[in-house]
């Protein structure tokens, strides 16, 4: 008795819920799915059938059902079925199980109202099982018809009426069904394609920013353009500058009271005209010293003279201007070494020279 309430929900609930959430979703053009069905057999036309345990009252079926639909015209329907059927005769129990295999056929467009209809035929294999003993197999063959609607997007209720003709003797029962499928393996079909390819929008070109020194700041904000290549440059494009000190030093050695420049030194003071023509902002100082021999005031003066000889030599030889150069006697008041022997009182006969400035130059990268 609890089994029949049980298939009577089923039913009752797959004929309730469209009510409730029936939607116009699409069909996949192909799926799978698994559902429950409820259904009413009328088994009045086995009414006449002598054998007892064939002929049965009207019953309630609750079945299991797998499908595959292969494409939108054609799908495959298997049912495994359970009822608890009674006889017309002396009310014996029966349990019946029922396999079922056939297939379906949809139309690929037509509707009505939302409704997709079908048709169908295939085989079932009935197992009867007597209460009391016995039992009983039988084979027969069946057609369907009905319609389908998607509730939602994986779920499809369906209903519709079948028409099974038993082989053996030949009576037809009929069943009323519903049910409600779950699907997945969906498939849909692609999105429609245009027949004339459109050609993709282009872009409009941009020209890039002009950066004519290639310093790496565009034109419309260099505040310094033509930047040498290389050049190390700040957000505004202009060259970072470096300042450094310049220092060169000269010893021009002399012949004891003389103030002649002697020829041996004329590289040494080249190199040192090369300096200042190379930092054109630079000056030079040239000290004279002597020994100690003679008197302080001599010295003095004789000093002096050393290093206006040193100062002609890089203006005549050299083409160095007077301005850029500034001379002074020291006398014999800076020794580098001692008067006490002739080797220090050499060294001490001379001139030095200091170029010094202060030169900028461009950071490089």
């Amino acid at each position: 008795m609890q089994r029949r309430i049980l298939a009577l929900a089923a039913l009752c609930g797959a004929a309730l819920v469209p009510g409730l959430a029936i939607s116009a979703e699409n069909f996949p053009i192909s799926y799978t799915t698994v559902g429950v069905e409820g259904s009413y057999v009328d088994s009045g036309n086995s009414r006449n059938k002598s054998a007892v345990d064939d002929n049965l009252n009207n019953y309630l079926e609750g079945g299991l059902n797998l499908t595959h639909q292969f494409t939108p015209n054609v799908s495959l329907f298997a049912q495994a079925a359970y009822a608890e059927p009674e006889t017309r005769v002396n009310n014996i129990d029966i349990e019946l199980w029922r396999f079922s295999l056939g297939g379906r056929i949809h139309p690929g467009k037509f509707r009505l109202a939302g409704w997709r209809p079908f048709g169908g035929a295939g085989y079932s294999n009935t197992n009867l099982d007597i209460d009391g003993g016995g039992s009983k197999n039988e084979d027969s063959l069946y057609l369907e018809g009905g319609l389908q609607r998607m509730m939602a997007p994986r779920f499809m209720f369906e209903a519709g009426v079948r028409a099974r003709t038993e082989l053996e003797d030949g009576y037809v029962d009929g069943q009323y069904f519903a049910g409600v499928h779950y699907l997945f393996n969906r498939k849909f079909p692609a999105a429609p394609r245009s027949d004339i390819a459109m050609a993709p929008a282009q872009e409009p070109v941009i020209a890039p920013p002009k950066d004519s020194d290639g310093d790496g700041v565009i034109d419309e904000l260099d505040k310094c353009p033509n930047t040498p290549q290389g050049a190390l440059v700040d957000a505004d494009g202009c060259p970072k500058e470096l300042t450094r000190e310049i220092r060169e030093t000269l010893y021009v050695e002399f012949e004891l009271d003389k103030t002649e420049v002697r020829e041996a030194f004329y590289p040494e003071i080249e190199k040192l005209a090369k300096v200042m023509k190379q930092y054109s902002t630079s000056t030079i100082l040239l000290e004279g010293h002597t020994d100690s021999t003679g008197s302080a005031s001599y010295n003095q003066r004789l000093s002096k003279s050393r290093a206006d000889a040193v100062m002609k030599v890089l203006i005549n030889e050299f083409g160095i201007v007077r301005d850029r150069i500034t001379t002074s006697g020291m006398g014999e008041s800076q020794p580098v070494a001692s008067n006490n022997t002739p080797e220090g009182r050499a060294q001490n006969r001379r001139v030095e020279a200091i170029v010094s400035g202060e030169h900028t130059e461009i950071m490089k990268k």
